[in-house]
């Protein structure tokens, strides 16, 4: 059965065996690569991390002074009926 496998070009289990073999003989080969292909990938990952923490932020200063002007808003209310 391991004989199928390994002369099958077109499975996934010879296609994974053939990366493994690779990245075992060519290690630096290899990582260079993964770093090539990662690194843009992490970079448009802390912006629009960054983007959305600061939008996370900027949402929590709104609910902050709605709510302060919803509060100053009741006082003042609460003075007028009294006079």
């Amino acid at each position: 059965m391991a004989d199928k496998v390994s002369t099958n070009n077109s499975s996934w289990s010879y296609q994974l065996e053939e990366f493994l073999k690779y990245a075992a003989t060519n290690p630096k080969d290899f990582l260079i690569y993964v770093f090539v292909f990662l690194t843009p990938l992490m970079v448009i990952c802390g912006i629009l991390s960054l983007k959305l923490a600061h939008h996370i932020e900027q949402r929590e200063k709104e609910k902050k002074k709605k709510a302060t002007r919803q509060s100053n808003m009741a006082k003042t209310k609460k003075k007028l009926k009294v006079k």
